[in-house]
């Protein structure tokens, strides 16, 4: 697992890696006798795609393909695609989905919510999907349509837990322009600016990063050209929002999303402590940021995907970091997530799962506040689906 784009996940000692082909996935869970969990990696960006002493079911060779539908205006999609391969193949076609910040994910991204610059007015990309395949944890393949179906509801936000997911269909758009702003502010600013951005049109988004102790990286996605905006063609050509930590030597970290309502407000009270807590960072690669939701997001019922947390208009999240085999700072860099999670919780209470943790202390907690009153119901799903425990727990 060299390759991955995870360093964390890329240096684990891991038990071994599987690359099997679509036939082989069901005889090979139906019969699994080794290290659980056993880990999936499609994008690789999740620290759990690999793990020390645990097996990896790799999906990136064989689980590629990407075909086009015009008729149905849709993509068939394989496991082991990156979204930024799908955004650059949909535009060949002009044509697009709401992608993420990153090319860098799998279809994790779509399955675990999908959550993009474009969310306000095209939904999270979980609710473009059409079609699921894949492989229970039991054993037992399965083809989905979309519906109302609590195995459907499940897979669209929790599927991690309950199955291997080896290809998927998804509603495409037509590609269209974009117009990108982006800058720097004073932290003290950012208040002021997410109660402008609540206010401002669904065709338009707020994205920021805040990686100094008094500066915000912040970028404007809008639909609609503006004097001061350039023009890109589409997602595919978005601009990165932080870049990666440029410094020296191989990094691992742990990232947490939260989601909270419309909250400006309560951003400028705790603003005093947040700022605090920038300047304390253990390790320069520690960083806050966020993103706009809401508009098309919350005009789906939370009851119809396993993604509940429809109120939500901010997803901060929150990366901790530290070099490659220093404990000590890993432990202080996760501490400091922690408090940093501890000042945002009463305005974000929400948990968006798009990494999986199982192997920290607050897996069941951020379990719950990802899940909510769905997680009793995801459980006996899990119980029935995945009954000897081959994937992640719940």
């Amino acid at each position: 697992m060299a390759d991955l784009f995870n360093h964390q996940a890329a240096d684990a000692s891991v038990a071994g890696v599987l690359s099997p082909g679509p036939e082989d996935i069901s005889e090979l869970l139906r019969g699994w006798g080794g290290e659980k969990p056993l880990l999936v990696c499609g994008g690789g960006t999740t620290s759990r795609c690999a793990s020390t002493g645990l097996w990896t079911l790799d999906l990136r060779p064989g689980f590629d393909a990407k075909t086009v539908d015009p008729a149905m205006s849709s993509i068939r999609i394989g496991a082991g695609s990156r979204m930024g391969e799908v955004l650059d193949h949909l535009a060949s076609h002009r044509l697009t989905v709401p992608g993420g910040l990153s090319g860098w994910p799998g279809l994790g991204y779509v399955l675990t919510g999908g959550i993009g610059p474009l969310a306000r007015t095209q939904g999270l990309a979980v609710d473009r999907l059409l079609q699921i395949r894949g492989v229970w944890g039991s054993g037992d393949p399965f083809v989905l349509e979309r519906s109302d179906d609590r195995c459907w509801r499940a897979l669209c936000g929790a599927a991690p837990f309950l199955a291997v997911v080896t290809e998927v269909s998804l509603a495409t758009s037509p590609l269209c322009p974009l117009w990108i702003d982006q800058g720097l502010m004073p932290a003290a600013d950012l208040p002021q600016r997410m109660a402008l951005a609540e206010r401002a049109p669904e065709a338009e988004s707020l994205q920021w990063h805040w990686a100094d102790d008094e500066q915000v990286r912040w970028l404007a996605v809008a639909q609609q050209p503006s004097s001061s905006a350039v023009r890109i063609e589409g997602l595919h050509q978005l601009p990165s929002l932080g870049g990666a930590f440029s410094g020296s030597g191989r990094l691992h970290g742990e990232v947490i999303g939260l989601l909270g309502p419309a909250a400006a407000t309560a951003w400028t009270e705790v603003m005093p402590t947040l700022t605090r807590l920038m300047r304390l960072r253990p390790h320069p690669g520690c960083t806050l940021s966020a993103q706009q939701l809401g508009g098309a997001t919350a005009r789906v019922p939370p009851q119809a995907t396993a993604f509940v947390h429809r109120d939500a208009v901010w997803k901060p999240w929150i990366t901790a970091m530290w070099p490659a085999g220093d404990a000590i700072l890993r432990k202080r860099s996760l501490a400091w997530l922690e408090q940093l999670w501890a000042v945002l919780e009463p305005i974000c209470p929400g948990v968006h799962l798009a990494q999986l943790h199982h192997h920290l202390p607050w897996h069941r907690r951020e379990l719950r506040l990802a899940f909510g009153d769905r997680l009793e119901e995801l459980r006996d799903l899990k119980a029935r689906l995945d009954p000897n425990g081959n994937l992640p727990a719940l």
